[in-house]
């Protein structure tokens, strides 16, 4: 029996299409039915000595009191071994693109560029640039679009044609981050108009959903829309709960069917929690289990938002893409790369003068690889 499905593999072939993966072995066939893309941060650099936690200082964990560090230490985005473990790990969750923080031709370019792509495990995932639009488009109050037109010129050439780079029907993919604040203006509609006109075999997804009202006419410019920030119109208003989960549910529904009337696809975005306060003053820092339900484990936020809301929302007219915010923004604490499991009981204690600025007495656990094996669970072949 084992000889004959061999002697079928040999002889068999395998067709890859986004969004439905169809393995066709001797006639046997295998779909899996979901596209899993996770956000990509390039921009780590390694600690000065063993005794620096380099980075972490502005991460949350890197303030826990015991610290949580990665399980790959305070790292270097380009060491390849990091870059051959993160594809791993990415594989291991059932993740099939990573979409790439870019924000101009700088430091996280040329990680991007000439480690990532470059490395010999890179053909086991693809790869999208997130355009990073505050880092290119100026300020959200005066935007400046000289950059755009540009930008995506030096896609085409750097990026667009590589082996690995992900397409839809044909297109590169990119993401724009915040298309909600810097393209619904009309100085914004004009520079996106030039330019579909010089690259019109593109498949821009808008970082264009935000809180209930989506605009019924927003999404006609996108081929599909998402949302990066899930934080901030869930949680961050409702605290860890129930409640908070239904609003984002309902947010994502009235977004679709608003999309889907003008032939523009939805993609839902999940994240396992959020707290910035290492960096950013003034957002309520969230745990990542539910504050209402008794007993509530660490991690059913995010299991959660995978059954109740990305699951159901997944839209065939975006090849059934679902986003996780994030696989290694530390700085929000929003990944899904494994800590370094070490600690036995959660945190809530902190180096701050109070000992609970950065906590606001949340509870941080040092959870490992829970979140990887979660998705796995559900995603995973």
């Amino acid at each position: 029996m084992r000889s004959g499905l061999i002697s079928k593999a040999v002889f068999g072939f395998i067709y890859i299409s986004l969004g439905f993966y169809q393995v066709v072995l001797g006639g046997l066939e295998r779909t899996k039915k979901y596209t899993l893309g996770a956000y990509y941060y390039p921009w780590y650099k390694a600690a000065k000595n063993e005794n620096d936690i380099g980075w972490m200082k502005k991460a949350l964990r890197g303030r826990l009191d015991p610290i949580q560090l990665p399980k790959l230490g305070v790292y270097d985005s380009r060491d390849p071994d990091v870059i051959k473990k993160h594809i791993e790990q990415s594989k291991h969750a059932g993740i099939d693109f990573w979409s790439v923080s870019w924000w101009g031709q700088n430091y996280e370019d040329t990680t991007f560029k000439d480690y990532i792509l470059k490395h010999p495990d890179s053909a086991k995932l693809k790869y999208a640039v997130l355009y990073e639009s505050t880092g290119r488009l100026g300020s959200m109050k005066s935007p400046n679009y000289i950059n755009l037109v540009p930008d995506f010129d030096y896609f085409t050439e750097q990026y667009f044609n590589h082996p690995n780079y992900l397409k839809v029907e044909g297109k590169p993919v990119v993401f724009i981050y915040l298309t909600r604040v810097y393209f619904r203006r009309d100085e914004g509609k004009r520079a996106l108009e030039s330019l579909r006109l010089k690259h019109p075999n593109l498949y821009i997804i808008g970082d264009d959903v935000f809180g209930p009202n989506y605009p019924s006419n927003a999404a006609s410019q996108w081929n599909a829309i998402t949302a990066y920030d899930v934080y901030g119109q869930s949680t961050k208003i409702t605290g860890g709960t129930k409640a908070g989960i239904e609003r984002l549910k309902d947010n994502y529904s009235k977004a679709k069917v608003k999309a889907n009337k003008v032939g523009t696809g939805f993609i839902p975005a999940i994240a396992p929690g959020y707290n910035d306060r290492a960096v950013r003053k003034g957002n309520p820092g969230r745990s990542r289990y539910f504050d209402d339900v008794k007993e509530s484990k660490e991690g059913d936020l995010f299991r959660s938002m995978i059954k109740d809301i990305a699951m159901p929302l997944a839209d065939p007219k975006a090849k059934n893409m679902i986003m996780v915010t994030s696989f290694n923004e530390w700085y929000e604490d929003t990944q899904i790369e494994p800590t370094s499991g070490k600690a036995k009981l959660p945190v809530a204690k902190d180096d701050s003068k109070s000992g609970n600025f950065f906590t606001e007495d949340n509870l941080y656990y040092d959870y490992g690889p829970l979140y990887l094996d979660i998705l796995r669970s559900k995603f995973g072949q």
